[in-house]
């Protein structure tokens, strides 16, 4: 069972991915509308994920520290699958992209990855700071 505290900061994480959204329609308005990738479904699909992406990676988190590895697993696949789903609609959706643009879509995704690790990776090193997550 999550504490209220825990509860806070899985909504705030969660809301700072979500706004997240924003900036990433914006660039695949500008960047990839004209290769077949509508920027609004590529929004909603990014919100709702967004959300579900937030308080999976902060519930892995937490399973994590506690060494709970079967909430582990669970958190970790809906973790991955929430990020990927808006980069697999790019990937699906976009037409004739010159190889230069595919290969910096697959270059985002991979910074992306990394940046979702090193978030991950921090919220551990601040959780065991702190003693260990509620």
């Amino acid at each position: 069972m999550r504490t209220k505290r825990q509860t806070f900061w899985e909504r705030l994480w969660a809301s700072t991915i979500v706004l997240y959204t924003f900036g990433a329609t914006f660039v695949v308005w500008k960047a990839l509308h004209k290769y077949g990738v509508n920027p609004y479904i590529f929004f909603v699909v990014d919100l709702i994920t967004s959300w579900f992406y937030g308080l999976a990676s902060a519930r892995l988190v937490v399973a994590i520290i506690h060494k709970r590895w079967s909430e582990t697993q669970k958190w970790g696949w809906l973790s991955a699958l929430n990020f990927m789903l808006p980069q697999i609609y790019i990937l699906v959706t976009a037409n004739h992209v010159p190889k230069d643009v595919d290969i910096i879509i697959c270059s985002v995704i991979g910074v992306m990855v990394a940046f979702a690790l090193v978030g991950i990776a921090s919220q551990l090193r601040v959780a065991r700071k702190e003693g260990g997550a509620e």
